[in-house]
Formats: structure tokens, sequence, C-alpha cells
């Protein structure tokens, strides 16, 4: 088996750590992952400092220098398939039970994971939009436009923001407001008789509970940095699905004389 050089295993371990939080693992998943495989693989001195949206590695490679890199990952949704495997192949590591050569293989693969396809992700809106609907005391008339509304909303992102490489803050903006309007439609129709159900149903795909949640425990752990930046992430798309709703009441209001009945 060819051996692995140190400046081999430094680069492993920074992908390790790149793969496990732009998968949206936690600060203290990558932290984990990058020392137990450092350790284990005979790297030096190595320290890691990780923040929400970044990596700082450092360690000693070929013992006469320091070898320090910086790598920048922007925030991005989560894949627990991804996450769920490089905890996996984490607890290997740990065990001894993969190599380097092997962790390199292992990690590819994960890295090709693409996760659910385009029509698991619309029907997973629409059912999520229409079950979240009924939670807040939608009829089923509610229900069943807020999961016409769910399948549209993720047609909208799959096809149209993402093809044409929508900024984040746009494409919440641009979304929150196509289903609303959709709504508004709906319920002008007599579709169904509940509107700020439809709405609430609608665009809760949208909502930012697992940033916040993130934010919470790293304040928790007094983790203050990571924190800050996962709330603002989350304050933000909150405030951009607020303008997107917002724009859209204010606007049918205006167009039709009158105000909406929530």
């Amino acid at each position: 088996m060819p051996a692995v050089s140190e400046k081999e295993t430094f680069d492993l371990v920074l992908a390790l750590g790149e793969t496990m939080l732009s998968s949206g693992g936690e600060i203290f998943r990558t932290n984990a992952i990058m020392d137990c495989a450092a350790r284990r693989f005979g790297l030096n001195e190595c320290h890691v400092f990780t923040i929400a949206n970044g990596i700082f590695l450092s360690a000693v490679v070929d013992g006469v220098h320091h070898s320090c890199q910086v790598r920048h990952i922007p925030l991005s949704p989560i894949q627990l398939d991804r996450v769920e495997a490089m905890n996996d192949l984490s607890r290997r590591i740990e065990a001894g039970e993969s190599d380097p050569l092997e962790t390199q293989a292992e990690l590819a693969r994960i890295r090709s994971l693409s996760g659910p396809g385009p029509l698991a992700q619309i029907v997973a809106s629409g059912v999520g939009s229409a079950s979240f609907c009924f939670l807040f005391g939608g009829m089923w008339r509610d229900c069943g436009v807020a999961l016409c509304a769910g399948f549209l909303l993720y047609l909208f992102l799959l096809f149209c923001c993402q093809p044409f490489r929508v900024g984040k803050v746009m494409s919440n903006i641009l979304s929150s407001a196509l289903v609303t309007l959709f709504c508004c439609c709906a319920f002008q129709l007599g579709a169904a008789p509940h509107l700020n159900r439809m709405i609430i149903g609608a665009i809760f795909p949208l909502a930012p509970g697992v940033p916040l949640a993130i934010s919470v425990r790293n304040f928790m752990e007094n983790d203050y940095l990571a924190g800050l930046v996962r709330l603002t992430d989350a304050v933000l798309t909150a405030g951009c699905i607020a303008v997107g709703v917002g724009c859209v009441i204010t606007a049918w209001n205006a167009l039709t004389g009158g105000v909406v009945a929530l």
C-alpha cells in the first residue's frame, strides 16, 4: 500500500472538516472529526479553529515548517445524509478501522452524495406545507391550497432560482411572494376560507428553524461568533420571507381596493 505524505494527510484533515461544515454539521462535530483524524494519522501539532463559515488549520508538516490553510465555506443548506455519513466515518477513524487511503476514498464517496432528487423535494415541500397548515388550524380546503403552494414553491426554487443562480436573499423574497400571490388568488376565487393559514403553511418550508436552533446551541456552548453568524442568517431569512409576503399583501390590497380578510 503506498504511503501517504504528511502534506496529503494535512489536506485530508482539512477536506474532512470542509465536507462536514459545508454539509451543515455543527462546529463541535467538525472540530471533533478533524482532531480525531489528525491524531490517528500522525499529524503533529495540529490546531483547528472553526467558525460557521470558515476553517483555520495549522500543523507541522514534514518536520520543518508550520503549514496553515484558511478555507472559506459559504453557508449552505443542510444535507443530513452527508452529515450522517461523516459521523460514521469519524467513528471508524477513531476506532482505527480506516487508514488515510480508505478515508480519502470514503470522503470522495460522501462528497458525491446528491441527496433527494427534485421530485422528492417538491413532494416533501407540498406535504410539509399542507401539514403545517393543518397544525395551525386550517380546514381541508386550506390544506389543499397549501399543498399546491408548496409544490409551486419548490418548482420555482429548483427550476427558476437555481438555474439562474439567484442569490439567497432574492430567492427567499421572490418565492415567498409567489406562494403568497397564489394563496391570495385561491382565496379570492373561493377555493379556501382562511388566507392566513394557507400562507403560513405555504411559507413554512422556507422557515430557518434549523439555523436558529444551531445558533442557540452555539451560544449555549459559549461560541458567540458562530452563534452570531447562524443567528444573522436565520434573522435575514425570516426578514426576506416577511418582505415577500408583506409586499404581495400590500399590493393586492391596493389593486383590489380593499383589505384582504385574513
